[in-house]
């Protein structure tokens, strides 16, 4: 196989991943007809030259007299829009309707598929991403075999961060694609630019740079960092003329950004967070605090994913600070699940393995450091603002593993014998673990969208990649559990673990909670609650039976032989392994790990419907 033809296996096989991922989370695509995207509702305004939403806020909303209280119901706003002057608009960035969108429903008169719009995005950031690593290589003069080519296109494609937001599409993922493809985007056109010199991909750079800043103005930072890196690059070879293009097409976005606030808030640099309609943890605040950083870099970097034998194998989990309860949250921040960019794709920290100065051209370590000083750029920005969540990562990690891609095979080219297989071994596990972690990522995804848009689809895959039945997931089996147990005294609120079943979306929780009134029963899923107060001494063995019946989807809880729960679920997935009697694997930042008196397991049953 040749290079070119690895090459567009791979884009291929990339592409058909992205097709099935932008679908399998959710609906299919919905064409020739008008959608509910903000962003489609962004594209049907500018294509009418307005700039507010076609949403008509509730009166009720505008009769408050503080309409971006958080603590106003969500029967009277719209989340995640910006309320000014009694209209709505979109505080994410512009670009994508801009250069998607909009030229979409001029043209059809009909809005596009916001999945649709991601799937272009990240397959074009990818596209981009290839063409910008077979450049650089190129550039330094490595040659490649196909089976390594491909390799390193595949990493490109699978190990940064893109699996994980094709899983659910909402505005949040149109804005970040974005981002991403027009980083990928101006730095491949960078590339073209300082080796050539050529004014018209010096412009195209600058072009997708300031594109990047409308699509998510922390990538202001990014653009930024292209400059300054290509005015010295350019004025050391005496060539700093070159850079007008660059900066000319910059500015011209950049002017248009400033318009655009000014038009829509009176101010421009108001992009509209300070109008947001938020469900609170200051969603709406604009504040970089020094507070954030050091949290922000744990959870952006390090923070670890947790790890099981059940499929999907990896999921996402909230953790203190720095993984230690004796550490708290900085007042303001806001988190969601994550695992950090080094556990979820190792290989990055090449990155900061450049070759010397007498192994490189100059121009390709130029182009390294500056697309490694953009990721680095932005990384910082994002954890300075107490934000913390998956998505964000793709603002920065897939230029981070451009780089790593790129020092690897620099360094594999160079070495020979014993050090070349241990360097090419070491790539193939650091990658293999990368794909699959970010493969079961993307199939979970934040909300499990393929278990609940596709349930099916879903089950296939566990039983393509469950071939021990201790770890299958099984959707609404039967369960039966039944244990004697008695608990020690504990401080109020404590809680004690019962019974876990399952790990994701239809999992389930039962557990004792201690009180200074006695003891309580607590059965507890994704979207309810119920609980029994228990009478009588706190000290004393209790016989408890839980039972959970696919027919009726009801988990009963009995104690001594008495009905005292009966909690209806909407569903339930489980392995036989995830049911689990006195331990906790549910609820790690309020609940022990074990239960903390005596348990004896009388009875677990587990068995398919």
């Amino acid at each position: 196989m040749t290079n070119r033809a690895a090459t567009i296996m791979v884009m291929v096989v990339v592409g058909c991943y992205y097709l099935w991922a932008v679908r399998a989370g959710g609906p299919g695509f919905e064409w020739g007809r008008d959608l509910g995207g903000f962003y489609d509702y962004l594209g049907r305004a500018l294509a009418h030259g307005r700039l507010y939403l076609p949403i008509e806020p509730a009166p009720e909303l505008l009769a408050l007299p503080n309409p971006w209280d958080p603590a106003v119901g969500e029967a009277y706003k719209v989340y995640d829009l910006a309320l000014y002057k009694r209209r709505y608009y979109l505080y994410h960035g512009a670009g994508p309707a801009v250069v998607l969108f909009t030229p979409w429903r001029l043209l059809t008169r009909h809005d596009l598929p916001e999945n649709f719009a991601v799937f272009l995005f990240s397959f074009g950031g990818f596209l981009f991403s290839c063409a910008a690593l077979l450049r650089l290589l190129e550039m330094a003069g490595v040659r490649l075999g196909a089976v390594f080519t491909a390799a390193l296109l595949l990493a490109l494609g699978l190990c940064q961060g893109v699996p994980y937001l094709l899983n659910r599409i909402f505005v949040y993922e149109v804005a970040i694609a974005g981002g991403y493809f027009c980083i990928a985007g101006a730095l491949y056109f960078l590339t073209l630019a300082i080796a050539s010199g050529n004014q018209y991909q010096f412009a195209a750079s600058g072009l997708m740079f300031g594109l990047a800043v409308a699509c998510r103005p922390n990538l202001v930072f990014a653009a930024i960092v292209g400059l300054a890196a290509s005015a010295v690059h350019l004025g050391r070879s005496r060539r700093i003329r070159q850079i007008i293009p660059f900066l000319a097409s910059l500015c011209v976005v950049g002017l248009a950004i400033a318009g655009y606030n000014y038009a829509r808030f009176d101010n421009p640099l108001e992009f509209g967070l300070n109008y947001l309609l938020g469900g609170g943890n200051n969603q709406n605040r604009v504040e970089l605090a020094a507070r954030f950083l050091p949290p922000g870099l744990y959870f952006f970097l390090a923070s670890a994913p947790d790890f099981s034998p059940v499929f999907p194998w990896v999921r996402l989990v909230s953790r203190y600070p720095y993984g230690s309860p004796n550490f708290s949250f900085p007042p303001g921040y806001f988190i969601e699940p994550m695992a950090g960019v080094l556990c979820i794709a190792p290989f990055i920290a090449a990155a900061f393995w450049m070759p010397s100065r007498n192994a490189l051209k100059s121009t390709v370590r130029m182009l390294l450091w500056t697309a490694l000083a953009c990721s680095l750029a932005v990384l910082l920005s994002i954890a300075w603002t107490g934000f913390s969540t998956q998505r964000y990562e793709v603002d920065f990690l897939p230029e981070l593993a451009l780089v790593a891609l790129a020092n690897f095979a620099f360094h594999i080219h160079r070495s020979r014998g014993l050090k070349r297989h241990a360097l090419g071994a070491t790539l193939a596990v650091l990658l293999t673990y990368s794909a699959i972690v970010n493969l079961a990522l993307g199939i979970a995804g934040p909300y499990d969208g393929i278990l609940k848009a596709h349930p099916q689809t879903y089950l296939r895959l566990v039983n393509w990649f469950s071939p021990i039945t201790r770890f299958r997931p099984l959707l609404n089996p039967y369960v039966s559990v039944a244990f004697t147990a008695e608990a020690t005294s504990q401080p109020d609120d404590f809680r004690d673990p019962l019974v876990t079943l399952g790990s994701r979306s239809y999992r389930h929780f039962v557990y004792l909670e201690h009180r200074d009134t006695g003891l309580r029963i607590v059965s507890r899923s994704p979207d309810s609650t119920l609980m029994h107060d228990l009478l009588g001494s706190r000290n004393r063995p209790m016989d408890i039976n839980v039972t959970y019946s696919p027919d009726s989807r009801d988990l009963t809880t009995m104690l001594d032989g008495q009905t005292i729960l009966v909690h209806h679920l909407t569903a339930l997935l489980t392995a036989p392994a995830e049911v689990t009697i006195g331990e906790n694997r549910i609820d790690s930042a309020r609940t022990a790990g074990r239960f903390t008196g005596w348990i004896r397991t009388r009875e677990k049953t587990v068995r398919p419907n």
